[in-house]
């Protein structure tokens, strides 16, 4: 099997996969429909396109940093003839998600990639105000297991924020959260796109699973060098 892998992280993201109308919350990680609408503007899709191809993606998300929520009061004026429309939305702050997008064909994968370096329509996580920091793609893993991929890769946090993260503790639980194709015991959640058009938007279920966490430890993280500066002098 072949992995992309996506570092999602920005200022701002927001993920709904429930919410309607004008309170729009955030779930606590990146949904596929979300990631897969990113990608579809990626490659110049019209929202009344099919979605098949990227729909059939198996899809992982682990939670390097979970990020907090953070609530925005909105006043949209609608013109002299309508009241101002009032709305709630969600985002999560400071959040950072590893994505992984599997399947055994990876020249769909390297197209992807250099679609998500050269995007026809911009990129973003969940909504326009929210546009990713780089590195957003991270690059393509073979692998035995989209789970694999996710429980190797690399923190992906800066160092500032892992002495944070090991302020009270000595270990760092990564929850891994993927599509549970295989026995189909997990949760169920309404979460494949199928048709992003504003005349006819629909989506379909997929069951999800809660892997076993990456388990980051303070000595893994900062190892304490032998080097002597002083040595040479």
């Amino acid at each position: 099997m072949y992995v992309l892998l996506l570092r999602l992280s920005a200022p701002l993201q927001s993920w709904g996969s429930e919410s309607m109308f004008d309170t729009r919350g955030t779930d606590d990680m990146p949904t596929k429909s979300g990631v897969i609408g990113m990608l579809a503007a990626a490659l110049g899709k019209k929202r009344d396109e099919p979605l098949d191809d990227l729909a059939e993606l198996e899809f992982g998300i682990r939670i390097d940093q979970q990020g907090t929520k953070v609530n925005d009061f909105q006043i949209t004026q609608m013109g002299t003839k309508l009241n101002a429309n009032l709305s709630n939305r969600a985002y999560l702050s400071d959040a950072v998600f590893l994505a992984g997008l599997g399947c055994e064909n990876i020249d769909f994968l390297k197209k992807l990639g250099s679609a998500l370096m050269n995007p026809e329509f911009p990129v973003f996580l969940g909504r326009k105000s929210c546009p990713p920091t780089q590195p957003l793609l991270l690059g393509i893993r073979s692998t035995v297991s989209l789970y694999q991929a996710l429980y190797d890769e690399e923190w992906q946090v800066p160092d500032w924020r892992r002495r944070g993260a090991f302020r009270f503790s000595d270990r760092v639980s990564l929850r891994i959260v993927m599509d549970d194709r295989l026995t189909q015991n997990g949760s169920v959640k309404k979460d494949v796109p199928v048709s992003f058009s504003p005349f006819r938007r629909e989506y379909g279920y997929r069951y999800i699973i809660e892997m076993p966490a990456k388990i980051v430890t303070r000595e893994q993280v900062f190892t304490v060098t032998e080097h002597d500066p002083m040595q040479g002098l």
